[in-house]
């Protein structure tokens, strides 16, 4: 019987192959045991033994991918092995081990547990997937402890990998071409497996719920990464339509890779730099292969998250160094801490906040931490000196917190002079707008700084008082909410009449069903996931900016969701069958029928 299943199209195309169960979710019980105190360091040094024996295997993966292209791979490894190291891992177990007289397997566990409620209270989807890492690297210490026998890998040719867990080692097993396609129970878009199954240009879908108790080795299955969706046993009119489907976006994805390298122009002129969102410098060169005109996200949250301790200036400006050397000749947008005190580090104790989306974060509590705050921003004045960084202020709310920062940056630029380190003559200042309150204050706001990044996100979730997480107002997340679409307009014009730069880096920005809006609006740079920067560019060439300039002026004088739907998706959807074929026409008729 053909049966159906839901997940998350982490990585596009259509898979179709026989099923191979890569590993059943079995649960690992851990058992408490109390030592001796004669027994302690024992316990010690087998933990000891079980973490060298994983970075032993991790870093032979190395080694075997060496001539293999997927840099990307053998990058997200390394933060394995990094992730080894972890004072909050390693030391905390050993810790665990000596203190309490337990037995490595439940300190281990204890130590995941603190881990997990660190990465728990983040609201960043990407933060929120970088547990799934640690979650392998803790898993595999715990084979090791417990003496689990790995299976074997040998898979046949047109294979679907289908697995509770898919972990990026795992994936690297199944390069010679055996695999087309990868279904996992967990993960996301932004996990490092959705990463992999990109960079070895394969489709995922992740987070199918309950699939690998469900199917059965060599069942024939279908993997949509396009839609999310996964087709078990399909029926032949059902494998007829995903041949034919498969077939159209491989010819697709032929015709539009060489757009990644052409500019983002329209067919009347204007131009637009099309840049990358990222998290971590594994992701570098995946985004330069992208046809990525620089980053115009750095999200610097997640490197205060893998220590126990804060990062001190010198990891940092190391750190942020490479970032800008491996760029180079190209911009860095780095934006600055955007986490409250709560989701940092152990080394930090605040109280909890009822509603952390609201609550001392971002720009609020660098400003209020000052000294966590001029630690980050030393690194990065003293990394301009190696190439063109710009530094980015989220959750701006009023103009107080801008010549705050203002002040502060120049007392350390002094400084560092006075001690003798070069710092880049200029250094571009923006700020996130990203709240109602930057909105309506954005003429003043705006004299202040060199350049505006509207965070959609955020201002969607602010603006309409809505919970994305909350699966019951979900489905008022509208980027087409004629008040979403004023406040943009707003912003933009504004910045127009200073001359100031604008980009876009929430997720709309990656979205090419929005794309004629943004350049209706005038924004100057996108930001955005590097998969879908081709498609973005060809998006852009196919369109007259006069004609989706007219097309925005329009929309903004209209006052309901349904009103601005029927007139923009109708549209927008005769020009993707003229220019981008039928490839996103179902995407177009969900985000019509708000399903989407």
């Amino acid at each position: 019987m053909e049966e159906r299943f839901k997940g998350i199209g982490a990585s596009p195309g259509i898979g179709i192959g026989k099923v191979v169960l890569l590993e059943r979710k079995e649960p690992r019980f851990v058992y408490e045991f109390l030592l001796k105190e004669s027994e302690v360091k024992k316990e010690v040094e087998r933990f000891k033994k079980a973490v060298e024996g994983v970075k032993k295997e991790f870093k032979q993966l190395i080694k075997n991918l060496k001539k293999t292209p997927f840099k990307e791979v053998k990058q997200i490894i390394e933060t394995y092995i990094s992730i080894l190291s972890d004072p909050l891992l390693f030391k905390t177990t050993i810790h665990c081990i000596k203190e309490e007289k337990v037995n490595a397997e439940w300190a281990l566990a204890k130590s995941l547990e603190g881990i997990e409620k660190i990465f728990g209270e983040i609201e960043d989807d990407y933060l929120k997937q970088r547990v799934q890492d640690v979650h392998y690297v803790v898993n595999r210490i715990l084979t090791k402890l417990q003496s689990r026998q790995e299976i074997s890998r040998q898979v046949p040719a047109q294979s679907v990998i289908v697995a509770y867990d898919l972990s990026p080692p795992e994936m690297t097993r199944f390069l010679s071409g055996e695999v087309v396609g990868f279904v996992s129970e967990t993960g996301g878009r932004t996990s490092h497996t959705a990463i992999v199954a990109q960079a070895l240009k394969l489709p995922a879908v992740l987070g199918a719920k309950e699939i690998s108790q469900k199917v059965k080795v060599g069942e024939l299955i279908i993997v949509d990464g396009l839609s999310g969706e996964v087709i078990v046993n399909p029926l032949s009119d059902t494998l007829k339509k995903y041949q034919e489907k498969q077939k159209k976006y491989k010819e697709y994805c032929q015709e539009i890779e060489h757009f990644a390298f052409l500019p983002a122009q329209t067919l009347d002129g204007y131009t637009l730099k099309v840049m990358a969102n990222v998290e971590l410098f594994e992701e570098i060169p995946s985004i330069l292969n992208a046809g990525a005109e620089g980053i115009g996200l750095f999200r610097t949250e997640f490197f205060y998250l893998q220590q126990k301790e804060l990062p001190d200036e010198e990891t940092l400006y190391e750190y942020y160094t490479k970032v800008v050397k491996a760029m180079a000749p190209y911009p860095v947008t780095f934006r600055t801490l955007d986490l409250g005190g709560d989701k940092l580090s152990s080394a930090l104790e605040f109280t909890p906040a009822l509603n952390p989306a609201l609550g001392l974060r971002a720009i609020r509590f660098c400003l209020k931490q000052k000294d966590i705050f001029r630690t980050q921003l030393r690194a990065l004045l003293r990394a301009s000196a190696h190439g063109q960084i710009r530094i980015l202020l989220p959750l701006i709310s009023g103009l107080e917190e801008i010549k705050e920062t203002k002040e502060f940056l120049e007392k350390l630029k002094a400084e560092l002079k006075v001690s003798g380190y070069p710092v880049a003559s200029h250094i571009p200042l923006g700020i996130m707008v990203e709240v109602p309150s930057a909105v309506t204050l954005i003429e003043f706001l705006a004299k202040e700084v060199d350049f505006l990044s509207i965070g959609t996100n955020d201002l969607i979730q602010y603006t309409l008082a809505i919970d994305r997480g909350n699966e019951q107002v979900a489905y008022l997340y509208e980027p087409l909410h004629p008040a979403v679409l004023r406040m943009i307009y707003t912003i933009v014009e504004t910045a127009r009449k200073l001359r100031l730069p604008v980009s876009v880096c929430g997720e709309v920005a990656g979205d090419p069903i929005y794309t004629p809006i943004l350049v209706g609006m005038g924004i100057n740079e996108i930001s955005l996931n590097a998969q879908n920067i081709a498609l973005i560019k060809k998006t852009i060439r196919s369109i007259s900016f006069q004609e989706v300039r007219e097309l925005v002026k329009e929309l903004i004088n209209m006052g309901s969701v349904k009103e601005i739907k029927q007139c923009y998706l109708n549209i927008v959807q005769n020009w993707f069958k003229e220019t981008l074929e039928d490839i996103l026409t179902e995407r177009i008729s969900l985000v019509y029928e708000g399903k989407t």
